[in-house]
């Protein structure tokens, strides 16, 4: 069967808990779908409950154990015929309007779409709604965070493909690896304020799991002595107000100036003064602390000052650390100055 969407969902030993993600599929107020759920290796009865939907739209694959959702999500690819995919982890939900949001911007002319979510812990209580400056895309902020997760992205037919697929390396934020190289590509996302899926946070996810590889080294301390200095130094109050200044100033300039160029991306709906108002409350917000990220990495006779930085790889780490000495300059120079300081 040829559908309109193909939805690609890789499982492994869901067993039962995989029902109420198809069935929110089921649910979809646009009907015109194909689900593949893609076995990865399951030794469970995962594939037993996927047979036991009596709907020709619900198919299973069975692949050998790929321990990571990049393979799977090929083998569906090379199985899907439908115009648009659409992608829906194994442990999320969509609401019903999920695949006609959808729908409306590829009948509107959109290649790739990011919808808005909603975040539940593991007791089932909502944690979070997707800020709509979420919906705040470039290029270049595809180099700061993972935008976004595979369950609110859809796609015209053949994109992952074009760039060489989904990663197989076991290294984690797979997704985030393909949206810069489409972006690269350069493919760009639509997004939308519609808070289409729910998300399931886990402790254990990849995501809060994986292991940050990669920094920016700002500088070097002589001892524990000094470490310990610069970080009663960072978190001072007058140095925190200096921070988020310069952090403001820069991001401000950024965002305004990819703005007039009519680069930014913006949610469907939100015009360039809500996202510039809404961006200088976000940067300026004194809630937010500065550079509590900041670690310490022992060397051979001193300790380098390190900005972890969370990458999908050591070219995409390359790319951040230039783009944060050119955008976050001030914040750096601050720092350089506290550990001369604290060094004397």
């Amino acid at each position: 069967m040829t559908a309109a969407i193909d939805v690609i969902c890789p499982a492994w030993n869901r067993s039962e808990a995989i029902r109420p993600t198809i069935d929110s599929v089921l649910a979809q107020t646009f009907d015109d779908w194909r689900l593949i759920v893609v076995s990865d290796g399951c030794t469970d009865d995962t594939d037993d409950v996927v047979r036991s939907y009596d709907d020709e739209r619900v198919q299973l694959i069975r692949t050998e154990r790929h321990g990571h959702p990049g393979g799977p999500r090929n083998i569906g690819l090379a199985a899907s015929t439908a115009p648009a995919i659409a992608y829906l982890d194994s442990d999320d939900l969509w609401l019903p309007e999920h695949l006609a949001v959808l729908r409306r911007e590829f009948d509107s002319g959109a290649r790739l779409v990011a919808t808005a979510s909603i975040g539940m812990n593991a007791q089932g209580e909502e944690e979070y709604r997707s800020h709509p400056l979420n919906g705040l895309w470039h290029p270049e902020l595809q180099l700061l965070w993972p935008l976004y997760e595979p369950s609110r992205v859809g796609h015209v037919r053949g994109l992952p493909e074009s760039v060489g697929g989904w990663t197989t390396d076991h290294t984690g934020m797979e997704d985030w690896d393909l949206w810069l190289r489409l972006a690269d590509a350069g493919e760009r996302f639509t997004t939308v304020a519609d808070r289409t899926v729910v998300m399931f946070l886990s402790d254990t996810s990849r995501r809060r799991t994986m292991t940050v590889s990669h920094h920016l080294t700002l500088g070097t301390l002589p001892d524990e002595a000094a470490c310990g200095k610069l970080t009663e130094a960072i978190r001072d109050p007058e140095v925190q107000d200096e921070l988020r200044s310069c952090f403001a100033t820069e991001m401000l300039r950024f965002y305004s100036a990819k703005a007039a160029s009519g680069e930014l991306v913006m949610p469907k709906g939100m015009t360039t003064d809500e996202a510039l108002t809404g961006m200088e409350k976000f940067v300026t917000d004194p809630a937010t602390p500065m550079l509590r990220e900041l670690t310490f990495v022992q060397e051979e006779d001193h300790f380098a000052v390190v900005h972890p930085l969370q990458c999908s790889s050591d070219r995409h780490a390359e790319r951040l650390r230039a783009f944060l000495r050119t955008h976050d300059a001030g914040r750096h120079a601050i720092v350089r100055r506290l550990i001369a300081t604290v060094s004397r």
